[in-house]
């Protein structure tokens, strides 16, 4: 088995998986993107094909309107201004989209 690249569903950063780690790897697995922390469960081996596990996250991604980053955003900090890591820009997230989601589930 070769090393293999993984795109995260979520950021879109590319990351490499070692052939000897993809050896050990089971469906039911969970792994966490390097670049967003996103956390990935593996649903497929053959060809590998991962999904957003929600049981991990702890907020929503958004993307810095600057640099178009991808940052989490937990739900403390719901109408707080946040810094994106990668430029230092300032703004606060837009949580309607969640709002309007939490409502339907109701």
């Amino acid at each position: 088995m070769e090393d293999l690249e993984i795109t995260c569903p979520v950021c879109g950063e590319v990351s490499v998986a070692l052939a000897e780690d993809l050896e050990t790897l089971e469906v039911g697995d969970v792994l966490e993107c390097e670049a967003c922390g996103a956390f990935l469960e593996v649903v497929s081996l053959d060809p590998l094909e991962l999904e957003v596990s929600e049981g991990g996250l702890e907020g929503f991604f958004v993307d810095c309107p600057r640099c178009g980053y991808t940052l989490e955003v937990s739900e403390e900090e719901a109408g707080q201004e946040v810094e994106c890591p990668e430029c230092g820009f300032r703004f606060v997230p837009d949580w309607s989209e969640v709002e309007e989601v939490e409502e339907d589930e109701e």
